[in-house]
């Protein structure tokens, strides 16, 4: 795995310096650490990791909510926390965390979860990315579709020769059909 750039926010100095040092070992560069949720997200936005690690209990804004703001700005956590009780891992689960560790946290386990966890954020961003590309297909399918019926009506061509049409003249002026069809339907607005 390629070192991550990671935030750390634990309110206990002793296990975020013991969490550092497993990070660091590993490869991985702490770009910034805090021991509140705030602080996080001010650090966040300053240093753009590539994964956040939070404590789930903090002062101020806690790590659940801390993790929603994380989610919001498109980076990746993993929380760490004493608590295992069903309920705050159903908080942490609804604000899309990708690791959970209970403490005492062992190397092992932690270098494990961050790597999973960046593994199916990777994931999840590829998702994302084929989704929009589809979506933006889709919208020019349909853009196509609606220009080229209103350059067989105003031609009188099939739709054949319309779509021809609009293909010849998307290369003539090195542009997109799409982008014809863009045109010809803000004329036809007009």
């Amino acid at each position: 795995m390629k070192p991550l750039s990671i935030l750390l926010a634990e309110d206990e100095v002793l296990i975020r310096v013991d969490i550092k040092e497993m990070l660091e070992k590993a490869g991985h560069i702490v770009c910034a650490e805090c021991g509140d949720g705030m602080r996080a997200i001010e650090l966040a936005k300053q240093t753009a990791p590539e994964l956040v690690i939070l404590d789930v209990m903090m002062p101020g804004l806690d790590g659940i909510e801390t993790a929603k703001v994380m989610h919001s700005l498109n980076i990746p956590v993993v929380m760490v926390t004493a608590y295992s009780q069903p309920n705050t891992i159903k908080r942490a689960e609804a604000v899309h965390v990708y690791g959970y560790l209970i403490k005492p946290v062992s190397e092992k386990n932690l270098l494990a979860t961050v790597q999973i966890a960046y593994g199916r954020w990777q994931d999840m961003c590829q998702v994302h990315q084929e989704l929009q590309a589809t979506k933006e297909q889709l919208e020019n399918q349909k853009l196509i579709a609606r220009a080229r019926a209103f350059v067989q009506d105003r031609l009188n061509l099939s739709a054949q020769e319309a779509h021809n049409r609009m293909l010849r003249e998307a290369m003539r002026h090195q542009v997109t059909v799409a982008q014809i069809a863009r045109r010809i339907i803000d004329r036809e607005k007009k």
